[in-house]
């Protein structure tokens, strides 16, 4: 009986050691989601405020072109176009090959030139 209640005591400590582990790993879990919910968040409101500003842009230069023939020339509404058309490739949900942060360099290159 002494050699048992010594075993658990000797081996107590491991034992603590494997149910912290488990109950960190559970906790680290829930945090980690939380955190990159936030981060998702904070990201995606950026992204989702730049690609806005750059889709109003485009239609209103669209629109002008539209009631003004002429006041735009040719070549600008061909990038115009071409920066609507990656705007308008932008997936609307997150899932694979949804490089967002790529695709937003892409079009703030295009607006820039």
């Amino acid at each position: 009986m002494d050699d048992d209640v010594f075993n658990r005591i000797a081996n107590l400590e491991d034992e603590l050691e494997d149910i912290g582990y488990i109950e960190g790993l559970e906790a680290g879990k829930v945090i980690g989601r939380i955190e990159g919910r936030e981060m998702g968040c904070d990201n995606g409101l950026g992204i989702g405020r730049d690609l806005g500003f750059y889709h109003g842009w485009v239609q209103q230069w669209l629109r002008t072109a539209k009631v003004r023939p002429g006041l735009v020339p040719d070549r600008v509404l061909k990038k115009l176009t071409a920066l609507q058309s990656a705007i308008d490739d932008v997936p609307m949900a997150n899932g694979e090959g949804a490089d967002f942060g790529d695709r937003l360099k892409a079009i703030q290159l295009k607006f820039k030139t």
